[in-house]
């Protein structure tokens, strides 16, 4: 069950994957899931959930802790074959980046995301995570952040001067002629800036620059 902090409603679901937006900043967490490691080597370590034994298990080798938020309660220098462990998640602030398309997700796409403080620059761009909340790491967690959360992703707006734009998350406005531009605020429906990329940036802990990036196909 996670609380969602912008909207202070309630998820007694698992997080769906819709739930998220470009922009949006999530603190994530999962509790200990019992796993038995099925393979180890100097630099991989395999495991599958002790819940599901039939399932082809899951490998992290020592290039992919940046790819992921699981984390053994172990240490992985006691663990070999056989044994008992447990995998979670703690407590890790992520923002989105988008929401990409992916085959091999359950619901055929996932969230293209960074820790918070982490930019996603050319020589960071493999530590970048992607994932399906819903269906990956008995993910729990709460939206803390959204920019522009009044504001459907989509949303058709007026500004104060009458000319309508339409908004795309997180913080661009593109006008009737297709060009992208700022809006004179207020909205008609009330909605100012405020500031919002300031903000964001400050919980974030990285540039709005980061949505201008051209990201690999995941």
């Amino acid at each position: 069950m996670g609380r969602n902090a912008v909207t202070g409603r309630e998820s007694l679901v698992a997080i769906p994957v819709d739930a998220g937006r470009p922009g949006d900043i999530w603190r994530l967490h999962a509790d200990d899931l019992p796993v038995r490691i099925t393979k180890r080597r100097k630099d991989m370590v395999v495991f599958r959930s002790d819940a599901d034994p039939a399932q082809s298990g899951q490998g992290i080798d020592s290039a992919d802790w940046g790819h992921t938020l699981q984390r053994f309660r172990e240490d992985l220098e006691t663990l070999d074959a056989g044994d008992q462990a447990h995998v979670y998640v703690p407590e890790t602030e992520i923002y989105i980046l988008e929401i990409a398309t992916n085959a091999y997700k359950a619901s055929g796409k996932g969230w293209v995301a960074w820790r918070v403080g982490q930019p996603p620059t050319s020589e960071f761009a493999d530590h970048g995570l992607f994932f399906d909340p819903a269906s990956e790491w008995n993910l729990d967690g709460e939206l803390v952040h959204r920019p522009f959360p009044m504001l459907d992703d989509g949303a058709r707006v007026t500004d104060s001067e009458g000319r309508r734009w339409t908004f795309t998350a997180p913080f661009s406005f593109t006008a009737e002629n297709g060009r992208r531009g700022t809006p004179a605020w207020p909205l008609a429906n009330g909605a100012g800036d405020s500031d919002q990329k300031a903000e964001w940036s400050t919980r974030s802990g990285v540039g709005p620059d980061v949505f201008d990036l051209e990201l690999p196909s995941w």
